[in-house]
């Protein structure tokens, strides 16, 4: 009997896209940073895991006015706030993170998070298409194909950007696929820079709202979910710590797409999007030092 498993077989990609359902998305694990004093985010986001089979680990936060001078990274710009540099800290303690294990990727939430009930249905759907890539310029490995539900030819996966715009020269570089739990175009619209995007990838309004598109990343604003390679993390050390840093880590995050010194992929509409309840609970980008 041949137990040889053909990794090209739709069988096999349904079976590793199914990882998607599992309590990490298919990723290594998920992390959330989350400042050691906002019990009320902990809460809101252990419920909102539990709720949806879904675990989560706790990257402390950092108080930027509390880091070492020695410890802040050449080039900051001299108007960055306390607060962000506290932020780009948790971030690069997270890809750390990932570095100190032996996972292939890891997904990282910031603690403002919310998402649409069929999360996990909409996460096997992207590993069918990364799966199937029509964008990617190799060819996936004999290992990306046995373990990988969204390969590994990027070094960071953008799933919940709160605005993208993909390079001006290469529009027709994408890949767009049906999905019954995109936001309706109403939403969209309120988004204009997203809704734009969208219209500049070549969708209609006919299909806003009913689809969903995967782009190499460019322009992209917040980071409040993406997921993370070994090479990214390596990447991301090296351009935005060990180089330096300039401002806010999703600013130089763009920048580092922009500029090529990061490759990555960015989800519009996202899979995942940021929650606000109005007034001062919603950000801790102010620090007393700010």
């Amino acid at each position: 009997k041949d137990d040889t498993v053909d990794l090209k077989s739709t069988a096999h990609q349904q079976a590793l896209a199914k990882h998607a359902l599992n309590s990490s998305l298919g990723f290594g694990e998920i992390v959330y940073i989350s400042m050691p004093d906002r019990t009320d985010r902990q809460d809101a986001m252990t419920l909102l895991a539990s709720t949806f089979g879904i675990k989560l680990k706790l990257i402390p936060g950092v108080r930027g006015s509390e880091m070492s001078p020695k410890a802040i990274p050449d080039g900051v710009h001299r108007k960055t706030r306390p607060s962000e540099l506290g932020c780009w800290r948790a971030h690069v303690n997270a890809w750390r993170y990932l570095l100190d294990s032996d996972m292939d990727t890891l997904l990282i939430f910031e603690d403002d998070l919310d998402w649409n009930t069929n999360l996990k249905k909409t996460m096997e759907k992207l590993s069918l298409e990364m799966q199937n890539s029509k964008i990617r310029l190799s060819e996936p490995s004999d290992y990306e194909r046995a373990n990988a539900p969204y390969g590994l030819d990027w070094d960071v996966l953008d799933i919940g950007s709160c605005k993208d715009s993909g390079h001006p020269d290469f529009k027709d570089v994408s890949q767009i696929w049906n999905d019954p739990d995109v936001p309706d175009i109403g939403v969209t619209k309120q988004n204009k820079l997203m809704y734009d995007s969208l219209h500049d990838f070549g969708l209609t309004d006919a299909d806003i709202g009913k689809k969903r598109l995967l782009a190499p990343a460019y322009l992209t604003v917040c980071t409040s979910a993406y997921a993370i390679t070994r090479q990214g993390a390596e990447r991301l050390l090296m351009t935005m710590s060990y180089i330096g840093f300039r401002n806010a880590v999703d600013t130089d995050m763009s920048r580092a797409f922009r500029e090529g010194r990061v490759r990555g992929y960015m989800l519009t509409p996202p899979a995942i999007s940021q929650f606000r309840i109005g007034g001062s609970k919603d950000t801790d980008n102010r620090d007393p030092g700010d």
